[in-house]
């Protein structure tokens, strides 16, 4: 047996990567797990002559907590939502990609198809997670909402997540609110489904709960009152809107460990 003295050094063992290679290696695979993540988002939303829409997608880390999507469904139907996992770094981008492939909005049979009403995407969605019983009482929350472009009929459903807000000219923005629970609790939970016409110049924005400290926040008889800067910002148009609240999370100093991921999907009536 080897007698070790104050003066016996342990050599590195040959080709042992040191603290900083290692942290470049993980920072490196993180850097590609969020362009990977990137991929499962819409290359394009599907703007029309009277229809325009704006993204932005602000992730706290390298990889989201969030997701989102707009997709035509049919010639008279688009269907979009915000999806935002509790928490937020790798273990909920994961879960990210889980709920891309678990939200389905329409499904064909044959020569047949069947759009998906809100509700039913929030309800078929919840019993996935639930089924699927996954570890880290990993929890969602939601906001679908279906477009007529035809008749401008929009149809929500909501799953714990902030309220979409209806901006109409002349009038104050308006939460559109409906109930229901998280998603991946409760495998039963109901989902409730509101519809509200919409017009030309509206315009309707979602978001996760990282933008929402910036957009406004409740009084003391817990009446939402907006923000001053999202008052100002909501006058234009929906791309320079969304611009303007992303520069000012940029320019808003907040502590690193209360900085959340931040997405907003926003869409205008044009014509």
């Amino acid at each position: 047996m080897v007698k070790m003295t104050q003066k016996t050094r342990i050599k590195p063992a040959k080709n042992t990567p040191d603290a900083q290679a290692i942290a470049n290696n993980l920072t490196e695979q993180l850097r590609m797990a969020g362009l990977v993540q990137r991929d499962f988002l819409p290359a394009k939303l599907p703007n029309t002559d009277n229809l325009q829409w704006a993204v932005t997608f602000l992730p706290a880390e390298w990889v989201s907590g969030d997701i989102y999507d707009a997709a035509r469904l049919d010639e008279n139907h688009i269907g979009f939502y915000i999806a935002d996992v509790v928490g937020h770094g790798t273990p909920a981008a994961l879960l990210t990609i889980f709920l891309k492939q678990a939200l389905v909005m329409r499904e064909t049979i044959g020569n047949q198809y069947k759009i998906f009403s809100p509700s039913e995407v929030m309800a078929n969605l919840n019993r996935k997670m639930t089924e699927q019983k996954l570890s880290g009482c990993q929890f969602a929350t939601c906001c679908y909402c279906l477009l007529n472009t035809k008749t401008l009929r929009l149809t929500f459903a909501r799953a714990g997540h902030p309220y979409p807000i209806l901006i109409r000219e002349n009038c104050k923005p308006q939460q559109l609110q409906s109930r229901g629970a998280l998603l991946g609790i409760f495998e039963d939970a109901e989902f409730e489904q509101e519809t509200i016409q919409l017009q030309k110049s509206d315009k309707l924005l979602l978001y996760s709960d990282g933008v929402e400290n910036f957009i406004g926040c409740l009084d003391d008889k817990s009446c939402f009152n907006f923000s001053e800067n999202f008052c100002d910002a909501k006058k234009l148009k929906i791309a320079e809107m969304l611009e303007r609240l992303e520069s000012t999370v940029k320019n808003t100093k907040i502590n690193p460990a209360e900085f959340d991921d931040i997405t907003m999907l926003g869409l205008e009536i044009t014509g």
